[in-house]
């Protein structure tokens, strides 16, 4: 019989199927060791450099010995790491800092809240039903329940800012805007990626699209004399321009509302015209975090992410057609579509 060491004892019996099932099944541990560490500013104290048990409770209100498990539960996730009793940032521990380069922090903050776990914990409702877990569990559809609640509606905002800012220069710099003079940004927000690309082609000038609660606190207040602010209802209408852009905006829509968007878009199209819809791919049954998010939309808002399958068959039921899928240092893809 093969004697094995403590270390090797604990790496078979983590690959057994029961353990495996174990870990999944407790993943909402992970969330939520996470999110405290970032919500209590525990992962900001150890940004510049390592600190003991004994200096990280003096900062707060904390209980000793939770916290050293909790420390000790994020050592194991592979968040931080103890040696001689200090403890520092691994570099995946790192990307909870605010303000890193591909910071996940705002993130962290969002998915932690009370709506979006709550959501979650009933998702058996949208398995039954097919609807959004988000309305039924909070009592009104997401984007109508973060306009009253200021308090989610704020990191809300943030994330997504912050989220397109580390997209937007992958996507200005994966497609040639060169051949093209205007460029219209539907449901655009605050403009961020509207004008990282215009910063990149100087020669481009902008229109930003989305509503009027959202386009009041753009961010292109020097870029003016080349762009305009548009608000509306992509819905029903979209401005012209040389190139459409739309980035995340039909993961927010199931195909019936996305088709009334696309046949928005294809109004004011002619055969020069570019229709570039920035999404995710989901590449297939492996794609762990495409299909999260597919389900995560559909939690939220009854919508989803879409296969590269799924997008060729929605644009021929637009009347339009796709003329090539280009991928970006980024987890967005851009399918560039042409009528």
């Amino acid at each position: 019989m093969k004697n094995f060491n403590s270390s090797e004892q604990m790496e078979t019996l983590t690959r057994t199927p029961k353990a495996q099932v174990w870990q999944f099944a407790t993943g909402f541990a992970n969330t939520q060791v996470t999110y405290t560490l970032v919500k209590s500013g525990i992962i900001e104290q150890l940004r510049d450099e390592e600190k003991s048990l004994e200096q990280l409770v003096s900062v707060g209100p904390f209980n000793k010995d939770v916290l050293y498990r909790v420390l000790r539960f994020s050592s194991a996730i592979g968040l931080v790491t103890c040696t001689d009793g200090s403890y520092s940032l691994t570099e995946t521990g790192r990307l909870l800092l605010k303000g890193v380069p591909g910071s996940m922090y705002g993130g962290i903050l969002l998915i932690g809240t009370e709506p979006w776990q709550r959501s979650w914990n009933n998702l058996l409702h949208s398995l039954n039903t097919g609807e959004p877990s988000f309305d039924s569990t909070m009592g009104a559809p997401l984007f109508d329940y973060l306009n009253n609640h200021p308090e989610y509606d704020s990191p809300y905002n943030d994330w997504m800012t912050s989220s397109t800012l580390m997209s937007a220069r992958a996507i200005a710099e994966a497609y040639d805007f060169s051949l093209y003079h205007t460029l219209c940004d539907i449901g655009g927000g605050q403009g961020v990626l509207l004008k990282e690309i215009m910063t990149a082609y100087p020669h481009l000038d902008g229109i930003l699209y989305d509503q009027e609660s959202v386009v009041a606190t753009h961010v292109l207040d020097e870029m003016s004399g080349r762009v305009e602010i548009h608000s509306g209802d992509f819905l029903k209408q979209v401005p012209a321009a040389d190139v459409l852009m739309m980035k995340s905006v039909l993961h927010d829509w199931d195909d019936a509302k996305s088709l009334q968007i696309l046949a928005a878009c294809k109004q004011v199209m002619t055969p020069g015209t570019k229709l570039l819809i920035l999404d995710m791919v989901v590449a297939d049954e492996s794609d762990h975090i495409g299909l999260f998010f597919d389900l995560h939309m559909q939690v939220l808002l009854n919508s989803r992410e879409r296969t590269e399958a799924e997008f060729y068959t929605l644009i021929e039921k637009a009347g339009l057609k796709i003329d090539q899928i280009i991928a970006t240092r980024s987890p967005l893809k851009i399918i560039e579509v042409s009528c």
